[in-house]
């Protein structure tokens, strides 16, 4: 059988999703929770990495098993074996050809600023902690520039193992309430820190301290050095997978 598994984690004490050697992610994690419960070695095919400090609410992985285990109980009994950092919040049955990163459609993550003067315990490695003041309508229009396909070389960070840096965006929202500002992405592959950079680019565009141009200029550069600072990985979610148009 083919099972489908919803997972969400904080990110802030693990390096990242991948399995390393010598270092705890989230991948380690999860693969020792399922020989836990499963008893046995079982390999894991999963929906995308993540980079160290980066959180999720719906990573999702796909596993083959024989297990008697009730689907319904399945998040339950793996999660008996996982940390308090990471768990399973959903299970289901999959086709045999489902695949957790190829056969996803779209993938969507947001990023937070909290923009207090003050620092809020309850937001410690959740958010980006922001406290100068940003022009969101400066934001949004120095991003219309990113939406469709193009060379994104100048948001990628360093060392990224690609064939290419070209990748489509199909949306971007930027959404503000009294606290917060809310950046959403949602594309169906990006690049290592690609949202970070962009993020970076687009705060220093809203704090006035760049022109508005400033982000097409970078992209169109395809220079790293080009465009703004890296955003924190805290402030960054992975929210959902889609697998269906």
């Amino acid at each position: 059988m083919n099972i489908l598994i919803k997972i969400a984690y904080d990110g802030t004490n693990f390096h990242g999703f991948q399995l390393q050697p010598d270092r705890r992610t989230v991948e380690g994690e999860l693969n020792k929770g399922l020989y836990k419960t499963l008893k046995k070695e079982t390999k894991i095919y999963y929906a995308g990495r993540t980079d160290r400090g980066v959180h999720a609410l719906g990573q999702y992985a796909n596993f083959y098993s024989d297990t008697t285990i009730d689907i319904g109980n399945l998040p339950k009994v793996i999660n008996y074996n996982l940390p308090s950092d990471v768990s399973v919040i959903d299970a289901n049955f999959v086709s045999e050809d489902f695949h957790a990163r190829f056969s996803a459609k779209k993938k969507k993550y947001r990023y937070v600023i909290y923009k207090s003067r003050y620092r809020n315990a309850l937001l410690y490695n959740r958010a980006y902690e922001y406290p100068h003041k940003i022009n969101t309508d400066r934001m949004r229009k120095s991003l219309e520039c990113l939406l469709g396909e193009h060379d994104y070389a100048s948001f990628m960070g360093r060392n990224a193992i690609v064939k290419d840096s070209i990748r489509s965006i199909d949306k971007i929202d930027v959404i503000e309430d009294e606290k917060f500002i809310y950046l959403d992405f949602t594309a169906k592959s990006f690049l290592k820190n690609m949202i970070r950079i962009i993020v970076g680019t687009a705060i220093e565009i809203g704090r006035g301290n760049r022109d508005i141009d400033f982000m097409k200029e970078a992209l169109l550069s395809k220079n790293r050095k080009k465009s703004g600072p890296t955003a924190p990985a805290c402030g960054l979610y992975l929210m959902d997978v889609k697998y269906d148009e």
